[in-house]
């Protein structure tokens, strides 16, 4: 409980820097930018923004007026008519309406008040909000997978170089073994044993080239970026990405991809609520036409211009999508975005302490590496002159040997650890540095 305690402390006492601080190599910025241009997945999650934004554009067409063009033709059976007489018993009958029913014309509704298009509208701009959270996410998880990338090619190449060294020191002691074994002083099993450490240390070279390799095809698939040697660097500089600041939960809470989504889900959610109220309110329009037909009296054969213009109200009496039911499932589902904000922040919260303690683990680590790292070279170089006397035996020697360059892996073990736990912490904060 002391040491969590102790976590949040560190939390809230950290300086404000800016991401610029953060002294991101040039390269790596680079490599990421590559990565939004040729990942396919960037690409389609922009089609998706612009997408949320033609819904926009319809949601505000609610505003616009209609217009409706109607051409028919309708024959009608029996025609209604008038009767006259006209003497002597005969009768002429007058139609009131023609057999053959000609119309052409364009009708136009423009709404005057209605309160549901606002709604619709700010909830597509919830929902256009929540495509671009999701883009930056993914760029932010990008992001950070190109920097895990990119330096995992450099703590490869520095433990390659590492390795290198310690096969070209089991070779310099194979050298002097096959001299003590010629004049008598080593036996065959000393030559046996270090030929196969030496075996053991090649094999591990091929297999951390191998896993290179991998991580060289993982970025050129980000990047669009061929080849497997453009990253010779072996400098690894475990400072980059120390974030500090006044309070990375405050931080966090305001910058992190995933709980801006959640809150922008909750804004889409409050206006599912307020179309499903609205949608019981009545919508005043104003209406016009004007057009050809004809059964107009006299000449009900006639074509005939003809225009109307208006108000007309529609009053949804019970129209059939349920108002009632659509505001529970809008309540409802507001509610559960509210619990998924939440449950955000508690995991949030856990990863920012996790990654915290990974920073301080590894810095405590990384502290006792260099004293760990000059032991173990004294004892190497010890070792050697006393072989070279017949002080200590092989296995001794190739015990030295291998505890130094050990040390020396673990050491860059450790800044790579580090430098990945503070960019954890920068992930999580929603640091944008590229």
């Amino acid at each position: 409980m002391k040491s969590q305690l102790l976590i949040i402390i560190q939390v809230l006492s950290f300086n404000l820097i800016t991401a610029q601080e953060l002294r991101v190599p040039p390269d790596l910025k680079k490599f990421v930018e590559q990565s939004f241009q040729e990942y396919p997945k960037v690409s389609e999650m922009n089609d998706l923004v612009n997408l949320s934004e033609v819904k926009v554009e319809l949601g505000k067409a609610g505003y616009l007026p209609t217009a409706i063009g109607d051409l028919s033709y309708r024959r009608q059976y029996p025609t209604p008519f008038i009767p006259f007489s006209t003497g002597e018993g005969q009768t002429n009958n007058v139609n009131i309406q023609p057999a053959n029913n000609y119309n052409a014309s364009v009708s136009l509704a423009q709404p005057i008040i209605d309160l549901r298009v606002n709604p619709q509208i700010n909830k597509a701009k919830s929902d256009l909000d929540i495509s671009k959270d999701n883009l930056e996410s993914f760029k932010s998880t990008l992001a950070y997978r190109v920097a895990q990338i990119y330096y995992s090619i450099i703590f490869l190449n520095k433990s390659l170089y590492v390795q290198q060294e310690q096969i070209n020191l089991l070779q310099s002691t194979l050298k002097q073994i096959n001299v003590k074994v010629k004049n008598g002083d080593a036996l065959s099993y000393d030559l046996v044993s270090t030929e196969v450490k030496l075996t053991n240390a090649g094999n591990f070279y091929t297999e951390l080239k191998a896993q290179r390799d991998k991580q060289y095809n993982i970025l050129g698939m980000l990047t669009g970026i061929s080849g497997k040697d453009y990253l010779n660097d072996t400098r690894f500089n475990s400072s980059a990405f120390n974030l500090v600041t006044d309070s990375v939960s405050e931080r966090a809470y305001q910058n992190n991809p995933d709980i801006r989504i959640a809150g922008d889900k909750i804004k889409s959610a409050g206006w599912d609520i307020v179309s499903a109220e609205r949608s019981r309110l009545p919508v005043l329009n104003f209406q016009a036409g004007l057009g050809y037909k004809n059964g107009y009296m006299p000449g009900i054969d006639e074509l005939n211009f003809n225009y109307f213009a208006g108000l007309g109200v529609t009053i949804p009496i019970l129209p059939s999508s349920r108002p009632g039911y659509q505001r529970k499932m809008a309540v409802i589902n507001h509610h559960a975005s509210q619990l998924a904000l939440e449950t955000q922040k508690t995991t949030l919260n856990k990863d920012l302490l996790n990654a915290l303690d990974d920073i301080h683990k590894n810095q405590k680590k990384l502290a006792s590496a260099d004293t760990l790292i000059m032991q173990a070279q004294l004892a190497q170089k010890l070792a050697d002159e006393r072989y070279k006397f017949g002080v200590i035996t092989n296995l001794e020697l190739l015990t030295a040997v291998s505890n130094f360059k050990d040390a020396q892996l673990s050491q860059l073990q450790f800044e790579y650890n580090l430098l990945l736990s503070r960019m954890d912490l920068c992930r999580l904060a929603g640091i944008r540095w590229w």
